[in-house]
């Protein structure tokens, strides 16, 4: 079975090439889609889980996303020091800013955090320092690349200046770039005495419930989250409706490969009719039949996958270089998912000319001699 398969698949080399070549672009698109959706997760997950907080003070239904706007009395941030069970309690501005960079306009995250705890600072820092002075400023790579930024350099907003001592990764959000400054920086661009958030930490994480609690009844206006939770309902609120959009664009992904493999399996068939009637004729049935062309389905899916697989990171980050904003994350998870999808894409070919190979006739061998 295995032998007559493989030669099946060997007689027609370049058939087999650009076949496998329109599954390796199957797979190179899904990875693609997917990867920006995971990458933009990647992102507003971070901005909450590697703040360094073991929970999030907001307003009343916000979260740590640049979509939530939460303003809070900079006073509680005192009051909240004062709770049984808390370590350390830091201030947390995220406003974004629509001003000129390089006579563009851009959406801007001025991101104010506290420099002597580094709560809520930069988690990835690819050149320069991660702790700004004041008039100091850490910039987003990709808003870094396309401005012409670099360590030494000025970036204006809203009219004041800031000197660039650092680059950070993985803070382009699609729509906003992430620029850090000191939290007296900040407050310049917030109302006086307001804050967006308060970052908590507690003494250990067995007294982490009890702090929440604590907090939310001595300040029943507030709503008090643990990072956890606080970066699932930012990932809902910033990605959510962009979820739909990656499936569409995936699920056409897996068709053009069950079109690819099923076309080429059947065009095969039908071209080896000859051969497949003289299976039938010394007495294989049907099911032995099918087996030859699901392996030859599942070989050209998977040898497909692996093609894909191999060539997607290097030109994925060849797309990046060329244009900065594309934003775009291969996890284990996906691929192992991606993989089980194209074993699945096999299966699903293989059906496709199985009502030719039921009605292969054993007597097509005797034809023409």
């Amino acid at each position: 079975m295995v032998s007559l398969a493989r030669e099946n698949l060997l007689h027609e080399k370049s058939k087999i090439v650009l076949s496998v070549g329109g599954v390796v672009l199957a797979v190179f698109l899904i990875f693609a889609t997917t990867g920006i959706y995971f990458g933009i997760v990647t992102v507003v997950e971070n901005m909450v889980l590697k703040a360094g907080a073991d929970l999030w003070v907001t307003s009343q239904g916000a979260s740590g996303s640049l979509h939530s706007p939460s303003l809070l009395n900079s006073r509680i941030g005192e009051e909240l020091k004062r709770i049984n069970g808390v370590k350390e309690v830091a201030p947390l501005i995220r406003r974004p800013i629509a001003t000129n960079v390089n006579g563009e306009k851009l959406l801007i995250s001025i991101n104010g955090f506290d420099t002597a705890s580094g709560l809520g600072g930069p988690w990835k820092v690819v050149k320069g320092t991660a702790i700004p002075g004041k008039g100091d400023a850490i910039v987003d790579r990709v808003l870094a690349k396309n401005k012409g930024m670099d360590i030494g350099g000025v970036i204006n907003l809203e009219g004041k200046q800031f000197k660039v001592v650092g680059i950070s990764d993985e803070t382009f959000t699609l729509i906003s770039y992430m620029v850090f400054v000191t939290m007296e920086d900040a407050r310049s661009f917030m109302p006086v005495d307001l804050t967006n958030f308060f970052l908590v930490n507690a003494n250990s994480p067995a007294e982490i419930a009890g702090v929440k609690t604590a907090i939310e009844s001595a300040f029943p206006a507030v709503s008090v989250s643990t990072s956890q939770q606080n970066a699932a309902e930012a990932k809902t609120e910033t990605v959510g409706g962009f979820l739909p959009i990656v499936l569409v664009i995936s699920a056409i992904g897996v068709l053009v490969g069950i079109l690819v493999v099923g076309l080429l399996v059947y065009t095969m068939t039908i071209e080896k009719s000859r051969e497949y009637g003289v299976v039938r004729a010394i007495g294989a049935p049907n099911f032995y039949l099918y087996k030859i062309v699901l392996f030859q389905a599942l070989t050209i899916s998977v040898l497909g996958f692996v093609i894909g697989a191999a060539i997607s990171p290097p030109l994925i980050s060849f797309m990046q270089y060329l244009v900065p904003e594309f934003v775009s994350v291969m996890t284990p998870k996906v691929i192992l998912w991606v993989f089980f999808l194209f074993v699945a894409t096999g299966l699903v070919a293989s059906f496709i000319p199985a009502r030719r190979l039921s009605r292969i006739d054993p007597a097509v061998v005797f034809k023409g001699q």
